[in-house]
């Protein structure tokens, strides 16, 4: 029966997968339906053609699905369902065709992309030495093993000895979406290119930089993907100059993009000995055994860690407390296959159950839908939207337990950037007019006003 279930899932998923293309829905919230039909495809194809993924104990553990269950599939269907539902709302009636428009919108755009292109140099300049040496990489493979030898799947990189610098980086990392968004808002009304050529270029390379430090080639796919997304979005927007060169800026990212997931793969797989192409065996296990790995949970667990997985992890994050998720694992029952690629209910269920995934997903996408109804083109609302599009493009594979820690950092500073939103006097700190007439500074105090 665990392949039939699997086949509903996989219907169900296409289903609406194809129906959001007949109803013309929102690019994003398309394209996050046909990543997760895809995946669920690659399920079907994995469990039907094993020769793709061979036949060692070690991947037969996930495709006996003797353990899955048809609510556990059902559950994280109806969660997908609820959760997709503010990107079906986002550039509802080409919301952003006036986005970008107003003088104080550029003028926010030009300081922005001043200040995120100094923050990145900050980090850059004194870090040259660990940029190179990790670009460099040779064996991607033994890295990710010193990264990722426990299993915990939450290693975390240092760039830098330089304590101002590393803040510098994890700023860079934490708006690069954010940046993404703004850049193609420049570009949609030609505000400075050269400023957002430089601000799309530096966020790149800052996260590339990232994930090679820890070979995370699925990091690099989901930032593209969202990337990809964003762009997508604008892209009906831009002038025909604009769109030339957004679509010539894609092909040379998706160039780097899959040459790097290649060059990760083969140095991850360089030992690996299999009756089949190691590469084509671990994509295809790579996008095609979160669903099932969910269900499996769904189906195995003895018992809830009520906080323990989550939470627990969180506490030892913040607070330096001792937290192991083998005894965790342990005492409730966790299936062995492995604590990594369970969807972004996987913890959630771990620790709280379907009723906990339901209340997490429903009350997070409430939020986020009334967002972006009231406030869909303010900064606050975009910042907390793309961090939303990358859980849940993230989602459809892992979503480690400390992972949820961006979810309590963004949540901060979204209450901070609303502040500044609220307030006329920090407001006017990112839409300050400099070195112009008399005549100028007062039109700009009545733009001011106005807003």
């Amino acid at each position: 029966m665990g392949t039939t279930y699997l086949w509903i899932y996989t219907v169900l998923t296409c289903f609406v997968a194809v129906r959001t293309y007949v109803k013309k829905n929102n690019i994003i919230y398309r394209a996050l339906w046909t990543e997760y039909a895809v995946s669920a495809v690659f399920c079907l194809l994995c469990v039907y053609n094993r020769y793709i993924v061979g036949f060692s104990s070690w991947h037969n553990r996930w495709y006996d699905l003797s353990d899955t269950t048809l609510w556990g599939y059902a559950l994280l269907f109806l969660c997908n369902l609820v959760a997709f539902q503010p990107f079906k709302l986002f550039d509802h009636k080409n919301q952003l065709e006036e986005y970008g428009k107003e003088d104080r919108t550029k003028r926010f755009f030009v300081v922005y992309s001043i200040i995120y292109i100094a923050v990145a140099l900050l980090f850059i300049l004194p870090s040259i030495g660990f940029i190179r040496s990790t670009i460099g990489i040779g064996d991607f493979g033994l890295l990710r093993q010193s990264l990722y030898g426990n299993e915990e799947n939450e290693a975390i990189g240092v760039a830098t000895t330089n304590f101002f610098s590393n803040i510098c980086y994890k700023l860079c990392l934490e708006f690069k979406l954010a940046s993404v968004f703004i850049a193609f808002g420049m570009i949609k009304e030609k505000v400075n290119n050269l400023l957002a050529a430089l601000l799309f270029i530096l966020t790149f390379f800052i996260y590339f930089v990232s994930c090679s430090s820890m070979a995370a080639r699925g990091g690099l796919l989901i930032f593209t993907f969202c990337t990809g997304a964003i762009g997508l979005v604008f892209y009906k927007y831009l002038s025909k100059s604009g769109k030339r060169k957004v679509f010539i800026a894609a092909i040379i990212v998706l160039i780097i993009v899959v040459s790097f997931f290649i060059t990760v793969s083969m140095s991850r797989l360089a030992n690996a000995v299999s009756e089949v192409n190691p590469l084509l065996r671990n994509t295809f296990f790579y996008l095609g055994h979160g669903p099932i790995e969910f269900s499996k949970i769904t189906g195995s667990l003895k018992d809830f860690a009520y906080g323990r997985t989550i939470i627990g992890r969180l506490i030892s994050n913040y607070f330096g407390t001792s937290y192991s998720w083998d005894s965790i694992a342990s005492d409730i029952g966790f299936p062995n296959i492995g604590p990594v690629f369970v969807t972004y209910l996987g913890y959630i269920y771990t620790d709280f159950g379907a009723f906990g995934c339901l209340v997490f997903t429903s009350i997070w996408s409430y939020i986020t839908y009334n967002m972006i109804r009231k406030r869909p083109t303010k900064i606050s609302t975009i910042y907390f939207f793309v961090y939303y599009l990358s859980f849940y493009v993230t989602g459809n594979f892992t979503v480690g337990r400390l992972e949820y820690a961006a979810l309590v950092t963004t949540t901060f500073i979204y209450f901070i950037i609303r502040a500044f939103e609220r307030d006329p006097k920090l407001r006017s700190l990112f839409t300050m007019r400099i070195g112009f007439s008399r005549g100028r500074r007062k039109k700009y105090v009545r733009d001011i006003n106005k807003y």
